[in-house]
């Protein structure tokens, strides 16, 4: 998984397998967080 950060408008999108997913209003502390909570959903995820 990989992701991306804009530091100007506070927004996160990770890169997944099945899906991307979408974090608005974010801070930095918050990414890894956030990262692993994808994963989470990724894992769970029924096809």
């Amino acid at each position: 998984m990989s992701f991306r950060y804009s530091s100007t408008a506070r927004t996160l999108i990770v890169f997944g397998n099945l899906m991307n997913h979408y974090y608005d209003n974010v801070n930095p502390s918050q990414i890894d967080s956030l990262v692993d909570e994808a994963k989470f959903k990724e894992a769970t995820w029924r096809k």
